[in-house]
């Protein structure tokens, strides 16, 4: 990929912690399951629960797969690219 073309990818950690969050917020929205169908409240239970699920689906299903696609930028390669501009700057100069 040309240095034109490259984009700006997040950390691979911060998309294995987006996948954890999506993993708790399901967590959550199966707990909230009962609670939905029974007693005082339940509407605001159960308007959780779809909440929860819907946005753990989108963070896992988004995270998941620029996990699977290597869209994710690898530890140590900004400062490479910092040193090669550095180099870069330095032979310009001479």
């Amino acid at each position: 990929m040309s240095p034109d073309t490259k984009k700006n990818y997040p950390p691979q950690f911060s998309l294995i912690l987006r996948v954890a969050c999506g993993a708790y917020l399901l967590y959550l929205a199966w707990g909230l399951r009962e609670a939905a169908f029974q007693g005082e409240g339940g509407l605001l239970y159960g308007i959780a629960l779809v909440v929860f699920a819907v946005v753990a689906i989108i963070l896992l299903f988004f995270s998941v797969r620029s996990l699977l696609r290597g869209e994710f930028s690898k530890p140590g390669n900004e400062q490479d690219d910092e040193e090669q501009k550095d180099e870069t700057n330095s032979n310009d100069d001479i």
